[in-house]
């Protein structure tokens, strides 16, 4: 059985970037949350923080 995992991302205007990968939605959401309460307390520009199932790096070989 193939294991999904969820990526937390980073969107402002010059593009996105995964932040953190966790195993469960719920984990992925909490840091969400926690990571937007940061943004408010110490602003640096417009940051959306956002959950996202995670895209799996192609293998090499």
């Amino acid at each position: 059985m193939e294991e999904r995992r969820f990526s937390v991302m980073a969107v402002t205007l010059f593009g996105k970037w995964e932040v953190a990968r966790f195993p469960t939605r719920e984990q992925a959401e909490w840091r969400v949350r926690e990571l937007k309460k940061e943004a408010e307390r110490s602003p640096r520009g417009h940051i959306e923080y956002v959950t996202r199932p995670a895209k799996e790096q192609a293998e090499e070989g």
